[in-house]
């Protein structure tokens, strides 16, 4: 971990630096944006409030047919149950159009009144350092500056005991291709939730995750076979199901069971 010591994403007085900017966004990948924002304004144009772009595309980072275009819509109203299929709909027709450019377009839901309300201050330092304001009143704006605290290790990753059951149920009956897809993003979240429980202590703020997995590794150094083959399987999907299901079971347990103690563990 020689790059990556105490203070590594942080300013002179502790404070989070984002790493993402509309600067950083290659052009190639602006038909995409642009188009993406023009669909969801037509669809949803009396309850959209604003879309952000997160994740490698705005880091400048993001690497052609590998890369997923990720974006958060948010909503002045709740959307029905109807709207959330048209939703689903527009990020299938935008995932299919631009095939050639990205692995996907994923479109998250966000809304107003949740974002807004103090309760869920630390939750939004994802909107605030994560994510890039591609259309409308950009919220981040309202948030921060954030340190690293156990608060947002919570608000971030706290959830790994739901994500642990959800991801669980649906690999029970999954086709091949979506137990492909569902364990890969179970091994993204696992990683996430290792390093938003060590990430207090290491005062190391990092969004990518190789660099997430080495801060993991450097405090749990038990765990390193198990971070190098959730890594592997990012790489190259698993297809051993029995494996999968055991590995995820354990160390999502683990996980669930140790995360809130571990997350306020302080330098």
């Amino acid at each position: 971990m020689a790059t990556l010591r105490a203070g590594y994403g942080l300013d002179a007085e502790g404070f989070i630096v984002s790493d993402v900017s509309k600067n950083k966004i290659n052009n190639v990948y602006m038909p995409c944006i642009l188009e993406s924002v023009e669909s969801l304004k037509k669809v949803f144009q009396q309850q959209l409030h604003s879309v952000y772009l997160y994740g490698s595309v705005p880091r400048g980072e993001a690497v052609i047919l590998k890369s997923d275009l990720d974006l958060i819509a948010l909503f002045d109203s709740e959307l029905s149950s109807d709207k959330l299929d048209e939703l689903k709909k527009v990020a299938r027709e935008l995932s299919q159009k631009y095939c050639a450019l990205v692995r996907g377009v994923g479109i998250a839901v966000a809304y107003y009144d949740y974002t807004i309300d103090p309760s869920n201050y630390y939750e939004n330092a994802f909107l605030k350092e994560l994510c890039v304001c591609v259309d409308g009143e950009d919220l981040g704006e309202r948030f921060g500056p954030y340190k690293l605290t156990s608060e947002i290790a919570i608000r971030f990753n706290g959830d790994i005991h739901q994500a642990l059951k959800r991801t669980l149920n649906r690999l029970d009956t999954a086709a091949d291709e979506d137990f492909k897809t569902f364990s890969q993003n179970f091994c993204r979240k696992l990683i996430r939730a290792y390093y938003s429980m060590v990430m207090v202590r290491s005062q190391i703020w990092s969004t990518r995750l190789q660099e997430q997995a080495e801060v993991v590794i450097h405090h749990y150094p038990n765990k390193e076979p198990i971070i190098r083959t959730l890594l592997k399987w990012i790489d190259e999907p698993p297809t051993e199901r029995e494996t999968v299901y055991e590995l995820f079971k354990r160390e999502g347990e683990w996980a669930s069971t140790n995360f809130t103690e571990e997350a306020n563990i302080t330098p």
